[in-house]
């Protein structure tokens, strides 16, 4: 099969196109064409860093003709809000707020009075930039901390946790796919810590990249095995 990856924009290079029933990849060239061994019924996945995966079961008419698939760009977008009703717009009582701060202002005093006080004569004047910045604290809005993944590095702990969860990286993967027997499979794991490997791998949409990092690692690592069996 032969095809063009687009956005709405552009050519797509660099993706990534597996086909998951023969466990053959490709990736797009710079103008996005693609070319990958496919048959009747089997399972394309197309994959890039800044683009939702997409998958296409194969029809008669994809083996036919070159074709055009496109992918969409993965944007900043917030969940959908139901809103009941007209907005409207609090004014700021200033009596209300003022007194509001002084409130924390006093109780700030109360449980920091070491920031607030001259220590003796002699220590200067008080420190009237750090007051600045602890009322300037009460003035601003509390707003919900945003969850973020942060990246670490897959140690053999976490790939060994992964094939015994996952349905599709498991024993028969390794064996079939990879090439590695059961009895080496923690060792290869730990030559796969040694890679370095990030985190964000394990992102569903990452997920064509790990399997292509597994494939060119099995790979070394067969290799590796064979050199010290001579």
């Amino acid at each position: 099969m032969s095809g063009t990856l687009y956005d709405t924009e552009a050519p797509i290079s660099g993706a990534k196109i597996m086909n998951m029933t023969s466990k053959s990849i490709t990736s797009t060239d710079g103008t996005g064409h693609f070319e990958i061994y496919a048959k009747l019924h089997d399972t394309l996945v197309f994959s890039s860093l800044f683009h939702h995966t997409k998958q296409l079961v194969i029809t008669k008419a994809h083996l036919e003709e070159s074709q055009v698939v496109e992918l969409k760009k993965i944007l900043n977008e917030l969940d959908e809000v139901d809103l009941k009703g007209p907005i409207s717009v609090k004014e700021m009582n200033e009596k209300e707020e003022t007194s509001r701060v002084n409130k924390q202002f006093k109780t700030d005093v109360e449980k920091n009075p070491h920031l607030y006080r001259r220590p003796n004569a002699n220590s200067g004047p008080i420190d009237f930039m750090e007051i600045g910045r602890r009322v300037a604290k009460l003035f601003k809005r509390k707003t919900p901390k945003e969850e973020k993944m942060v990246e670490t590095s897959l140690t053999a702990a976490h790939l060994d946790t992964l094939f015994k969860t996952d349905p599709f990286f498991n024993d028969t993967f390794l064996v079939l796919d990879l090439n590695i027997t059961k009895d080496y499979k923690h060792l290869f794991f730990t030559y796969c810590e040694t890679k370095d490997l990030s985190s964000f791998l394990l992102l569903p949409d990452n997920k064509i990249y790990l399997i292509d990092t597994f494939l060119e690692y099995s790979k070394d690592f067969r290799g590796i095995l064979e050199a010290s069996q001579k």
